[in-house]
């Protein structure tokens, strides 16, 4: 620790150089089809000591360019981080020129000086040769732990400080535990006189291949995939032809494969639980618990089976887009419940005032008395053509356009090239609505009121009057250009 910083914390104490934050960031956590059930203890000792905010909305629906709006409070179209791969900007040399180095790691570090760690999952292709490898540290952490690659749970590699190091399939390997035990190597180096730290940690679960830790297999062997009224649906006319593609319903045997997924996602984030726990505990065994913020959230949602799309993210629907989020804090109402629209680009703002600083964000703070209550965000997502030659065995294959086909899963495709759209997303006391347009021939248009729809059955897209669709193209054409306090500015939509 500098001199300065050591002398600021002997004579102002802690509370000068803001709170401690702990982010516990998932992989992939619906919200909508009860993905929060295994999550007791988080849901107690966060949600229940906290606030539960019940409409967060994702900046966009896949891993990396939501993680980029997180980390810097921009919306996709700000960041240019349009999709999990190198050439789409995730951890490209674009990325850390022009946004890494205004993260709110960077932020909080250089300007309050804090003590900042990361351990898990960062960015997918986060540790490859295109990202600088495993010995990159992406400014701001000084403590780095971060997953070479996607989400495993076995068999991965850490960049430890930037020193590589590969590990097995041991139990005591297990992703997850592994950054449960790395976070209390870092708590027993702080104290209430340390200075203020911020810790995210970012385990696999529930990602793909959905592997629970040993301990934890078959505790949900009954369960099944939440059967909502959207759930392995007859062909629907209405939706984007990605969506309209056969087999709807699907057969049986990929129900049981979606069964067998589902309770599998449930079975890893039991080791979550336990983190979260585990973290808790020792914070409060530290005495830093009361000046601690701890934030629980997930990159983006997921769908398993609705519309008969077997299993991904990706798609504009409410089980993609709106994830959990828990805050518990000093000054936050314990069990409160929000019903303000939040969006991930708010996370930012958010990190930084509990730090007791600011910067530029496309967000806004949700500690603020100000955030409205009948807000808009923007949800962006850009399709994604194969990678190489398709394999999968399915007809598609010949069809460089579509990506994630499986011939397991009735050679459904999860993406395509024009699967790509912008949403105005609203929320208020009235109001439950969404408006897409996708970036195709027609200029598709998807909308629905939640309200009376809640699971999305019926596009109202082209039966609603011209005024109101004309208001909504106008605020979505405003969202897709805005950068900084004009993406959050208050908009007069009454008549929506």
């Amino acid at each position: 620790m500098d001199l300065l910083k050591a002398l600021m914390i002997l004579f102002l104490g802690t509370g000068a150089w803001g709170k401690n934050i702990v982010m516990v960031l998932v992989d992939d956590l619906d919200l909508t089809l009860d993905g929060m059930q295994p999550l007791q203890n988080t849901q107690t000792f966060i949600g229940g000591q906290g606030a539960t905010y019940e409409n967060c909305f994702v900046a966009s629906p896949i891993c990396c360019p939501n993680r980029a709006s997180i980390l810097t409070g921009r919306y996709q179209h700000n960041h240019n981080t349009v999709n999990n791969s190198i050439f789409g900007g995730c951890s490209s040399r674009s990325w850390q020129r022009n946004s890494e180095e205004n993260t709110f790691a960077t932020i909080l570090k250089g300007k309050i000086g804090y003590t900042t760690f990361y351990a898990g999952k960062y960015l997918n292709e986060y540790g490859s040769r295109g990202a600088g490898g495993p010995q990159y540290i992406p400014p701001g952490w000084d403590w780095w732990y971060g997953l070479v690659g996607n989400s495993k749970y076995f068999d991965y590699s850490l960049s430890i400080n930037g020193t590589e190091r590969k590990y097995g399939h041991t139990p005591d390997q297990y992703l997850t535990d592994v950054i449960k035990q790395a976070a209390l190597t870092f708590l027993n180096t702080r104290s209430t006189n340390s200075g203020p730290f911020l810790m995210v940690l970012a385990p696999p679960a529930p990602h793909e291949p959905w592997t629970p830790a040993a301990r934890h297999n078959d505790r949900y062997k009954r369960q099944k995939a939440k059967r909502t009224l959207n759930f392995n649906t007859q062909a629907q006319s209405d939706k984007h032809w990605l969506v309209r593609m056969g087999p709807s319903p699907l057969p049986n045997s990929v129900l049981l494969t979606l069964d067998d997924i589902y309770r599998r996602r449930w079975e890893t984030l039991l080791a979550v639980d336990d983190l979260v726990m585990t973290v808790y505990t020792a914070l409060k065994n530290s005495h830093l618990l009361d000046d601690t913020y701890m934030i629980f959230t997930s990159d983006n949602g997921y769908h398993i089976g609705q519309f008969s799309m077997p299993m991904d993210k990706r798609q504009p629907y409410e089980s993609d887009i709106r994830v959990p989020l828990l805050i518990r804090g000093p000054g936050i109402t314990p069990g409160s419940q929000v019903k303000a629209p939040v969006s991930s680009v708010d996370l930012f703002s958010t990190i930084l005032e509990m730090g007791g600083t600011e910067a530029v964000s496309d967000g806004t703070s949700m500690l603020s008395k100000n955030i409205s209550d009948d807000r808009s965000v923007l949800i962006e997502y850009r399709g994604e053509h194969s990678i190489g030659s398709p394999n999968s065995g399915c007809p598609s294959d010949d069809d460089f356009n579509l990506s994630h086909c499986n011939k397991n899963l009735g050679c459904k495709c999860q993406d395509v090239t024009n699967n790509t759209y912008a949403c105005v997303r609203r929320f208020s006391e009235k109001h439950n609505n969404i408006f897409c347009i996708f970036e195709d021939d027609t200029k598709y248009i998807e909308a629905y009121d939640l309200n009376a729809d809640p699971f999305q059955m019926s596009n109202i897209g082209y039966s609603m009057n011209k005024g109101r669709r004309y208001r909504f193209r106008k605020r979505l054409k405003e969202l897709v250009k805005c950068e900084g306090a004009d993406c959050v500015r208050a908009q007069p939509m009454s008549s929506h």
